[in-house]
């Protein structure tokens, strides 16, 4: 551990997270730092948490993340990621937003499938759209963020999900201690999204890049699905040897009951050189039934 409440060192070390952490002129819960949650079902074991980067928190902000998940019946599992754009203004604002309306359209749908996944994207940008209607136009910049969805459905030989996202926030498989991209298309260039896609989507007649990517994966017994933003996703990438193995094997602990909600925050607030992103992770298991 380093000094700061920094996590573990992986690679080498940020200096940025041995500086103490300076009290936010203005803060509250729904706004924290740092978020942890969980629980277990008789069909999945899920773990989420979110903690501001050493950029927000060392100059008073706050984090512009925001996650969610939805279990609207035995068998189904709705989670949710969003990175509010650090330049917006107001990115965490539509990071919450976005979160909030996708997790209430994900209560109400019979079916659950690449329509409802893609749905609630909609629904999440429509939603920050009438935000901007009613604060004005600059809000649309202001609000914009990334969202992924990611829709699990139990079967006797595993789970299934299907995805959507807009931006670059990303979803992999974790199995048997090998990580799995889900998103990155052929080359592995995912660097486009960076620039082009947010929430809110344009809206009829309006000029814009953003698109709604889908996807769907296997989860063989034993595998966890695992969405994150850039601020888990690019160390994981670029630390192949250090990153990437040791929060593999972290997360073993999530079905056995090991890791808890705070212990996956305190990993989450690990220290690398040059990550100062907000993180979020959102990790699900599915058990085998009976």
């Amino acid at each position: 551990m380093t000094p700061g409440w920094g996590g573990p060192v992986w690679g080498e070390p940020s200096p940025a997270m041995g500086a103490p952490v300076p009290v936010r002129a203005i803060a509250g819960a729904a706004a924290a730092n740092y978020r942890a949650d969980g629980g277990r079902s008789a069909d999945f074991v899920v773990l989420a948490s979110s903690v501001a980067g050493t950029a927000h928190r060392l100059g008073g902000g706050r984090c512009e993340d925001a996650y969610a998940w939805v279990k609207p019946r035995p068998g189904r599992l709705g989670l949710i990621i969003a990175d509010g754009v650090s330049t917006a203004g107001r990115g965490g604002d539509g990071a919450d937003l976005a979160v909030a309306a996708a997790a209430r359209y994900l209560s109400e749908p019979e079916d659950w499938g690449v329509a409802e996944c893609r749905g609630a994207v909609e629904r999440a940008s429509d939603h920050l759209r009438a935000a901007v209607r009613a604060s004005g136009p600059a809000a649309a910049a202001e609000l914009s963020t990334t969202l992924v969805v990611a829709l699990v459905t139990t079967r006797a030989d595993g789970a299934a999900a299907v995805m959507a996202r807009v931006g670059d926030s990303t979803g992999f498989v974790l199995d048997d201690g090998v990580w799995r991209e889900i998103f990155v298309p052929p080359g592995g260039d995912d660097l486009h999204h960076v620039v082009t896609d947010v929430l809110p989507l344009p809206g009829p007649g309006e000029r814009g890049l953003s698109t709604v990517e889908t996807a769907s994966v296997e989860l063989p017994h034993g595998a966890a699905l695992v969405l994150v933003t850039d601020g888990i996703a690019n160390p994981l990438r670029d630390g192949p040897t250090t990153v990437a193995p040791a929060l593999a094997e972290i997360l073993r602990g999530g079905p056995t009951g090991d890791l808890s909600p705070l212990g996956l925050m305190a990993v989450a607030d690990f220290s690398r050189r040059g990550c100062h992103d907000d993180r979020t992770i959102v990790v699900a298991w599915p058990l085998r039934p009976g």
